[in-house]
C-alpha cells in the first residue's frame, strides 16, 4: 500500500493526529508541507494557513491522499512513525532481530523471518498499538522491499481492522 494510499484509507481523526503531531512537534515542517501543497494546487499557501487546523488538517489529508503528493505523503508517515511511535518501530524489530540504530532506523531489510517469529510480533503490535499507528507503520514497511514480506502481508490482509478497509483507532 502506498503513502497516499494510506492517508486515503485514514480517516479525519487518524489523519489529525499524524498532522497535529507535526503543528506540535515541528511546527515548520507542517506550514511548509501545506504551503508547498497550496503550491501545487496553484493555490496560494495563505489560502491553507489561514484555515482553522481542524479544515486546514482535513484539506492537507486529501490532498496527501492524490498520488502526486506521493512524495509528501511517504516523508510525513515515515517521519511520524518514527518520531512519534519509536519505541513501537523498536520493539517489532527487535522481536524479529532485525539490527537497528536504537531508533528504529535500519541499514538494509533482510529477508522475512519465519511464519512465526513474524506472526507473534505482529501480534504483539496489535495488542500494545493504537490500530492506526500499527496499520500506518506495517505497510510502510512492507512496501520497503520488493517481495513484500508475504507473511506480515497476509497477516495485514487477513486482519479485518488491519487491513485498511475500517481502520479503528484504539487508544
Amino acid at each position: 500500500m502506498t503513502a497516499t494510499e494510506i492517508f486515503g484509507r485514514l480517516s479525519a481523526e487518524q489523519s489529525g493526529e499524524v498532522l497535529n503531531w507535526f503543528a506540535e512537534n515541528d511546527r515548520p515542517a507542517y506550514k511548509s508541507c501545506a504551503a508547498m501543497l497550496a503550491t501545487r494546487r496553484k493555490l496560494r499557501p495563505v489560502y491553507v494557513e489561514r484555515k482553522p487546523r481542524d479544515e486546514k488538517n482535513l484539506w492537507i489529508k486529501e490532498s496527501l491522499a492524490r498520488p502526486g503528493n506521493a512524495d509528501l505523503a511517504l516523508e510525513l508517515l515515515q517521519v511520524w512513525t518514527l518520531g512519534c511511535n519509536e519505541k513501537m518501530v523498536c520493539e517489532f524489530l527487535d522481536a524479529l532481530a532485525i539490527p537497528h540504530n536504537g531508533k528504529g532506523l535500519i541499514d538494509d531489510l533482510p529477508v522475512e523471518p519465519d511464519g512465526e517469529r513474524v506472526a507473534k510480533a505482529f501480534g504483539s503490535l496489535v495488542g500494545s498499538y493504537p490500530a492506526s499507528a500499527v496499520f500506518v507503520y506495517l505497510n510502510l514497511f512492507t512496501s520497503m522491499d520488493a517481495s513484500g514480506w508475504p507473511v506480515l502481508r497476509g497477516l495485514l490482509e487477513s486482519n479485518p481492522v488491519l487491513s485498511g478497509e475500517s481502520v479503528v483507532p484504539v487508544r
